[in-house]
């Protein structure tokens, strides 16, 4: 919860208002394309505020006792979108662009963290991501490319997503390897439900046969345990599995309630602003490489830590903490309603979604785009043509062979200028459009 800021951050908090003010209505700017050097300007800004706050609070931005207040929010915004501009000018291998990465990983794990238990093949490409920043952090560092509270802030969210990771790792460890089978079984179930929770519409008897096969691993418990083969021992791992067979058997019943007249009012108005929030994210998988710029899933990151902040996090001075009701969505009544799985599988949804959208974000910058998207429709046809196996003419061939050559002709001592800058992206461009050519010559020698 954002607290009151002290007296000594105000004049601090008006700074970071306006300068997130501004950057806000710079990235909507859809007439302009990002300008790099624009965008200098409002890093060596954001670098210069937060080092005032660094000093305000004693050289330590993040530490255990620090009360987070409007001005941590704010900060993180700014950097927030900072952060995707850069992803939207090509510049993916360094530490601003990499603080998208980490947040939208950590918004990520806190969604893990709530459900508990994944199996190995899951949390794989968490591992690879995490590996990867973890790289591109350490040059920076050691180069001096940020300073040092802005790398403070980005090291923090990056060790919040490790912790969690680590943690998600040892609860795997623990189950027997005789086991596996019926957690797989019971994990899969779980990635079913979430399918189904995350429809626009769904009924009772998209989860019935679910619960029935629920029904049907829990009569191979003896005495409330999952045996070995062999009838007499017990494998470790039964506080795990009976945590998760519980967990799913909850979800499933909740998800009941979803498709009742009971249905909360107030979690249904939530429900519905996240299934609009994940249609217009599957649109944007649709479209990406066409018409989205990476600062645009700032819009739906910001709705959904909206709705996250609508959770209960406890009383204050005149309430007491009710830990009952700790992160859970609570009506006007104060009750928490049922029905909250189908809330957090749409939470996990899109904020899975929005990671997905921001790793395939190409090192390529947004002046380039438009060649470079052309090079990669040219490079898809004519794979498509090479596998049908059948010989091309030289006039088939001719439309790709008149495309590229317009695209060559672009080139100016063999860069991509627009204007008199040299974006980024130059390489992939290049290395695509020689695809390209190697594709066409071996359809030529097909012939």
């Amino acid at each position: 919860m954002s607290e009151s800021v002290p007296e000594q951050e105000k004049e601090l908090l008006v700074q970071l208002s306006s300068l997130r003010n501004r950057l806000s209505a710079y990235k909507r700017d859809r007439s302009n394309r990002l300008d790099p050097a624009k965008l200098e300007e409002f890093r060596e800004e954001t670098t210069t505020v937060i080092e005032q706050l660094l000093q305000v609070r004693n050289g330590e931005l993040l530490d255990g006792d620090h009360v987070h207040n409007r001005c941590d929010d704010l900060m993180d915004e700014i950097c927030q979108m900072i952060s995707l501009c850069y992803l939207s000018i090509g510049k993916t291998r360094e530490s601003p662009a990499v603080f998208a990465q980490v947040n939208a990983i950590m918004h990520c794990f806190d969604r893990l963290e709530e459900f508990g238990i994944y199996a190995e093949e899951f949390l794989e490409p968490y591992k690879n991501m995490l590996k990867d920043i973890h790289q591109i952090l350490e040059v920076d560092e050691r180069n001096g490319a940020l300073s040092k509270p802005v790398m403070q802030i980005s090291w923090h969210k990056f060790h919040r997503c490790e912790n969690i990771y680590n943690k998600l790792l040892n609860t795997i460890h623990e189950v027997s390897p005789e086991l596996l089978p019926i957690r797989n079984q019971l994990l899969r179930i779980r990635r079913q439900l979430l399918t189904v929770a995350c429809r626009a519409d769904f009924d009772a008897d998209d989860i019935r046969p679910l619960q029935e096969e629920l029904d049907d691993i829990d009569t191979k418990r003896v005495d409330g345990k999952f045996m070995a083969d062999d009838g007499v021992s017990v494998p470790a791992g039964q506080a795990v599995l009976t945590t998760l067979m519980d967990q799913v058997f909850g979800f499933a019943h909740d998800l009941i309630i979803v498709t009742t007249p009971d249905f909360s009012p107030f979690l249904q108005a939530i429900r519905e602003r996240l299934v609009e929030i994940k249609c217009h994210l599957e649109r944007l998988e649709l479209t990406q490489k066409w018409t989205m710029r990476q600062t645009d899933l700032y819009t739906y990151q910001h709705q959904l830590h909206d709705i996250v902040k609508l959770r209960y996090k406890g009383g204050d001075d005149e309430q007491p903490t009710d830990n009952d009701k700790v992160g859970q969505f609570v009506d006007d009544q104060g009750n928490v309603p049922e029905g909250q799985t189908c809330i957090n599988f749409l939470l996990h949804k899109c904020y899975r979604m929005i990671l997905m959208l921001i790793n395939e974000s190409v090192p390529v910058s947004e002046a380039l785009t438009p060649i470079y998207n052309q090079l990669v429709s040219v490079k898809h046809c004519l794979l498509a043509v090479k596998k049908i196996g059948a010989p091309c003419t030289d006039e088939e061939l001719y439309p790709y062979q008149m495309k590229l050559s317009s695209i060559e002709r672009l080139r100016k001592d063999g860069k991509f200028y627009v204007g008199d800058a040299i974006p980024e992206g130059q390489a992939l461009c290049v290395s695509t459009l020689e695809e390209c050519y190697q594709l066409l010559d071996s359809l030529r020698e097909s012939v």
